[in-house]
């Protein structure tokens, strides 16, 4: 959309574009852009926030005013507890110990192969109550899912697993697979979580993520500048990239 921004302009058409990637726009730069710090899909923020999505819609519709483009704002939506207030959800493990995947990782992955083993009871709780089925596009399970991440991790040249995909895009199938039996497991307890809070327990407080944000990194050093492209902003959100700094 930003880059059919500048053929609707040249028509004399004034657009406003919104932009869920930062780097996108900025490299594209049309007329008028408002960068978002939401998950992808959700331009105006979490459902049902009306409060929310209203002033996302006028603080874009206030840059059309805005002639000497090309306009790059940032909306600063801050996310915190007020996000998460009142749901009533606990995350359906405990919280990680403190590994990453570029310490000790014989014993990261030992404790993240735990890790995944102890969703086996809320996984089943979500079955059982006729939840939907995000996983399995990659046709592993968690556990395959994981090692397979782990092994792109050591090695980012690795052959691919799968005829017709390159490995970075069969690792990222494994990788989605894996983050949705995490959430679909979040989703069977009790209570009504944000995609806020669920968001933030998986990539800050789950050696899933912490793994994500592994990987992320060893692919960043890849020889390869296609590799280090796609995982820019194929495995770790935008709205969760901070979590790397630390």
């Amino acid at each position: 959309m930003c880059g059919l921004a500048h053929y609707l302009e040249r028509e004399g058409i004034p657009t406003v574009a919104i932009g869920l990637i930062a780097r996108h726009a900025s490299l594209i730069k049309p007329p008028r852009a408002l960068t978002v710090p939401f998950e992808l899909g959700r331009p105006f923020g979490a459902p049902e926030d009306a409060a929310l999505q209203r002033r996302v819609i006028e603080y874009a519709l206030g840059l059309l005013d805005r002639t000497g483009g090309p306009v790059l704002e940032n909306f600063d939506h801050p996310r915190d507890a007020a996000d998460n207030a009142g749901s009533g959800w606990s995350p359906p493990i405990p919280t990680a110990p403190d590994l990453s995947l570029q310490g000790d990782e014989t014993a990261f992955t030992a404790a993240l192969h735990d890790e995944i083993a102890a969703l086996a009871l809320p996984l089943g709780k979500w079955s059982a109550a006729g939840g939907r089925r995000l996983d399995r596009v990659s046709g592993l399970a968690p556990e395959g899912a994981a090692d397979l991440m782990l092994r792109l991790a050591r090695d980012p040249a690795m052959k691919s697993p799968r005829e017709g995909y390159s490995a970075t895009l069969a690792v990222k199938f494994a990788a989605d697979d894996l983050k949705h039996a995490y959430y679909q497991a979040a989703l069977s307890q009790p209570g009504t979580p944000s995609d806020v809070e669920v968001d933030d327990w998986f990539f800050g407080e789950t050696l899933a993520g912490r793994l994500l944000f592994g990987l992320r990194a060893a692919l960043l050093a890849a020889e390869d500048e296609n590799v280090r492209g796609f995982a820019s902003h194929a495995f770790v959100p935008s709205h969760q990239a901070h979590r790397a700094l630390g």
